[in-house]
């Protein structure tokens, strides 16, 4: 990567035409993300549900990004996903930073209640891959108490494995036996979006999204936040405590990278405003001549 590209400015995108949705997105480290709210971000995926070919939506959060610096592949699927949202509070402020703000968070968790409650009011089919057993069957349970008249959700929940590994014809066979318009994948980031990349397309499901640990969320599992502390950007202090050994390393180095952001955002600025010419040097300060 030269050391222009590592500086990874954030810059003000259009959409290409044709794609969903039509909003301005702001570009972090190369990494289009979408600026819009959750709300239009539903309606985003409902037009692709109608739409009827296979969408690939991302919920892209500040670990994502700096991983995408050294994992290409990961790097590609951002670049060339349908929707990257802005799935961390460090996304919306550095946009802020830089005067080019995104309008929300739009976490996965926050997310899929919301596509949940739209699939139910529009007889959508579920399908969610990924979790432990017992989550699923948590999560399934919940789900059909919150959104009664939704559609059963099927789940599949594979043993661990790298994605070589993995099963993947009976994984096809279920996904293609439930005929789902929604595809909700949480092996991890950024397993999840990997497989989608490689394999969902085939499946022609119309949305697929990797939601992680948002089955663990409804399941009621894993404890959110509380709503005071999502408010002011907080969730990931909450969880660090929550989980100190699994977030801990992680943390640490989206800080470093954030820190060498802001430096050499900051180097930038004064580089601006030192080369920038002074008004008295302007040729209409110039004396009048005799």
């Amino acid at each position: 990567m030269t050391a222009r590209g590592d500086e990874c400015a954030l810059k003000i995108l259009s959409a290409e035409p044709g794609t969903q949705p039509r909003n301005p997105s702001v570009a972090l480290c190369g990494v289009p993300i979408q600026g819009v709210g959750l709300a239009d971000a539903v309606a985003a995926i409902e037009s692709m549900v109608e739409e009827g070919t296979p969408h690939h939506v991302v919920t892209a959060n500040l670990d994502g990004v700096v991983l995408s610096r050294s994992d290409p592949e990961w790097r590609r699927i951002l670049q060339n996903a349908d929707l990257v949202l802005a799935d961390g509070m460090p996304l919306v402020w550095a946009s802020r930073w830089k005067g080019t703000a995104l309008p929300e968070r739009v976490a996965g968790a926050d997310l899929v209640p919301e596509l949940l409650a739209l699939a139910e009011a529009r007889g959508y089919r579920v399908f969610w891959l990924g979790g432990t057993e017992s989550a699923a069957r948590g999560m399934t349970t919940r789900v059909a108490n919150l959104y009664p008249r939704l559609l059963p959700l099927e789940t599949h929940s594979p043993p661990p494995a790298p994605l070589e590994a993995m099963d993947l014809a009976e994984i096809q066979r279920r996904i293609r036996r439930a005929r789902p318009h929604v595809l909700l994948v949480s092996f991890g980031c950024p397993k999840q979006e990997k497989w989608i990349a490689r394999y969902a397309r085939d499946l022609q499901v119309p949305v697929s999204i990797g939601v992680g640990a948002t089955i663990d969320f409804l399941s009621g599992r894993i404890p959110r936040a509380p709503a005071w502390m999502r408010a002011a950007g907080l969730e990931w202090c909450y969880r660090l405590c929550r989980e100190p050994r699994r977030l801990g390393p992680r943390y640490a180095r989206d800080l470093r990278w954030v820190g060498g952001w802001i430096l050499r955002s900051l180097r930038d600025a004064v580089l601006r405003r030192t080369r920038a010419p002074h008004p008295s040097a302007s040729p209409d300060s110039s004396p009048p001549t005799a």
